[in-house]
């Protein structure tokens, strides 16, 4: 089926530039790994590429590719048993280059990032909850918008929310009540420079 709505490259650059970070963001706390975010950013956006969706506002358009994104993660999740072994070794070869070379400013605000207390506690959470979690305090979207993103309830998803914060009250202690509350770490940004590492491919 040939689609009628192509993509062209200056609209895959300004979604790319506009809406990447919130992708990378999203997929890098769903995954916990970079490598499997870039990944999902890529497909997420290799969708759009061949989607035939007409979007009304640069607000339909993130809530679109949260959506894939939010889908693709979960399909990953899935098969995340059968990449574990090569993942592993796949890291500790990671490490063993970074530690012969300069660490790049992404790769130190990641490791930041991860040695955050908030990052960490996220980890504990279920799933279903991680994601309401980053939906409402870095996507800064209400139940309502959460709702229809993730086809469930608006009160499911406060739910979700009230025992993801918790979970992080009881993970971080009291000490970390105030964090907990705050908004979580945010995720490097993906530069101009590697959108096109994990962009669409272009005609």
């Amino acid at each position: 089926m040939t689609n009628r709505t192509p993509r062209t490259e200056e609209f895959m650059d300004r979604a790319i530039d506009a809406h990447g970070d919130a992708v990378f963001r999203l997929a890098l706390n769903q995954l916990r790994n970079a490598t499997d975010a870039q990944d999902a950013v890529q497909e997420t956006f290799v969708r759009l590429l061949t989607s035939e969706t007409r979007f009304e506002n640069k607000t339909h358009l993130r809530a679109w590719l949260l959506r894939v994104a939010i889908n693709i993660c979960h399909d990953m999740h899935k098969s995340a048993w059968n990449r574990r072994v090569d993942r592993l070794e796949d890291d500790q070869h990671a490490d063993a280059r970074d530690s012969r070379r300069s660490a790049s400013a992404e790769e130190i605000a990641l490791r930041t990032l991860k040695d955050h207390p908030v990052w960490n506690a996220l980890a504990d959470l279920p799933e279903d909850q991680r994601l309401v979690i980053h939906l409402a305090y870095i996507e800064d979207r209400s139940s309502d918008e959460i709702a229809q993103l993730l086809g469930i309830k608006p009160a499911t998803v406060r739910t979700r929310l009230f025992r993801a914060r918790t979970r992080l009250r009881e993970i971080l202690g009291e000490t970390g009540n105030a964090i907990a509350l705050a908004r979580p770490p945010c995720a490097p940004s993906v530069s101009r420079g590697n959108a096109a590492s994990h962009g669409p491919p272009t005609h």
